[in-house]
């Protein structure tokens, strides 16, 4: 009997921190998840040693986008924001359909660009909504260095790189949009005072 007694007395203790280990875990998370909240949204990764370099241009790059027009990547003319992506890429998905609210937002011409062939992009992109040229561009891809893909590439209307990096969401590519013109602004400054 004295045997059963301990038995039954383990095994309430057992159930009794089993208990108060969930208490911990959902307390834990809960936590965790504040502090996820109170970090918000963080910027575009922007780092120097990958992608093109800051302040640099590129050659112009002509290609044809899916509709069968020549489109000039990079270069002189109209600001650009070049948006890389790959097929098959979760976070790519959910940002392309963004990309034409940030054009119009920011005036800045916006491409997305992939490293597929002209074929194999019309199969992956055919049913997508996306308001903006696509071009099947691998040598884009070299030229701007794409360490990954969804990377981003802001460039002014010299065709200088701006800002550059990887994004998740709209508000990293507003971001970008944003340094880009903060630099340029500081650059214009530059030349005001020399």
């Amino acid at each position: 009997m004295k045997l059963s007694g301990w038995w039954a007395a383990s095994y309430v203790a057992l159930w009794i921190l089993v208990g108060m280990l969930c208490i911990v875990v959902v307390a834990l998370a809960r936590q965790i998840g504040t502090l996820h909240l109170r970090l918000g949204p963080r910027g575009a990764l922007e780092m120097d040693d990958e992608g093109p370099a800051l302040g640099e241009g590129r050659p112009p790059i002509e290609s044809p986008d899916l509709e069968g027009n020549v489109v000039t990547v990079g270069g002189r003319g109209a600001e650009q924001f070049l948006l890389f992506v790959s097929p098959g890429c979760m976070v790519c998905e959910q940002v392309m359909p963004s990309i034409g609210a940030v054009g119009e937002a920011t005036g800045k011409r916006p491409l997305v660009l992939t490293d597929l062939d002209e074929t194999e992009t019309r199969l992956a992109f055919q049913h997508k909504r996306v308001a903006a040229p696509i071009i099947a561009s691998s040598e884009s891809f070299r030229t701007y260095e794409v360490p990954g893909t969804p990377y981003v590439v802001v460039l002014d209307a010299h065709g200088v790189v701006q800002a550059k990096g990887t994004v998740n969401n709209l508000e990293q590519m507003e971001g970008l949009i944003d340094t880009a013109r903060r630099r340029e602004q500081e650059m214009a400054e530059g030349r005001r005072a020399s």
